[in-house]
């Protein structure tokens, strides 16, 4: 007989997922002290271009703190670990998406 699907252990995934995010936290936030320090003069926000950098940056730092606290919360239960991880998983890539798509409009803004 098949045994039903057993949980996935998320424990190989997890590593390397803290170490990509932590990476790009990095320099998402070595970019954002670089600009707004750039101008001494003024508000570093003057522009909607300036907004429409800034939101989707913040944006995804903020969601990237989120899966970093749920990649590292002990308190989970076994049976549920395989739910929380796909949805940590899809947090990581909308938070991967944002940040790229943050930086790409600070390229072309």
């Amino acid at each position: 007989m098949s045994d039903p699907a057993s949980p996935r252990d998320a424990a190989p995934y997890r590593q390397p997922m803290v170490t990509s995010l932590g990476i790009i936290m990095g320099f998402l936030l070595n970019f954002l002290a670089g600009w707004a320090t750039e101008d001494s003069d003024g508000d570093t926000l003057m522009t909607t271009a300036d907004y429409a950098v800034a939101i989707p940056l913040l944006l995804a730092i903020a969601l990237m703190s989120l899966v970093l606290f749920r990649l590292l919360d002990a308190r989970l239960p076994s049976e549920a670990a395989a739910a929380h991880y796909d949805t940590t998983f899809r947090l990581y890539c909308i938070a991967i998406v944002v940040a790229f798509a943050g930086v790409g409009i600070a390229l072309f803004v």
